[in-house]
């Protein structure tokens, strides 16, 4: 009888870590969808690291560097908006550094950068794109 009631313990903890781990997914899913990313980063700092966790920051950051690059109409001048989507490239690559969309657009905004021979990112950014390896 003991080993029953263990089991079933077992199992009811195992099925609730389940649906809290796709509560947590459902929920950053839709604040992505709302350009809510702060609020998504924030849920995920209040868990436990985790595979799933991490990949869900993975997500959350490459997003956000897409909408602060390509959608973001809050922000006016271009180096802020540049330096803050190249930030979040970079948290992705802290996370997963062969994430192939986050390495070709920091690359595509080094390239426009490239163009512009007194204009460079912020010097943070710099170093932090230096010290993944990018020759900038």
């Amino acid at each position: 009888m003991k080993r029953f009631f263990l089991l079933l313990l077992i199992a009811g903890t195992v099925a609730c870590s389940q649906n809290k781990s796709q509560n947590i997914a459902e929920s950053v899913d839709s604040m992505i969808s709302e350009d809510r990313y702060v609020e998504a980063l924030t849920l995920l700092e209040a868990q436990e690291e985790s595979a799933e966790v991490l990949k869900l920051k993975e997500t959350v950051h490459l997003n956000y560097g897409l909408f602060l690059e390509y959608r973001d109409s809050n922000t006016t001048n271009m180096r802020d908006k540049m330096t803050s989507a190249l930030m979040q490239y970079v948290e992705v690559l802290k996370i997963n550094k062969d994430n192939e969309k986050a390495i070709s657009e920091i690359e595509q905004i080094l390239g426009i950068y490239s163009t512009f021979p007194d204009r460079q990112p912020n010097e943070d950014v710099m170093n932090e794109l230096r010290e993944l390896g990018f020759n900038v």
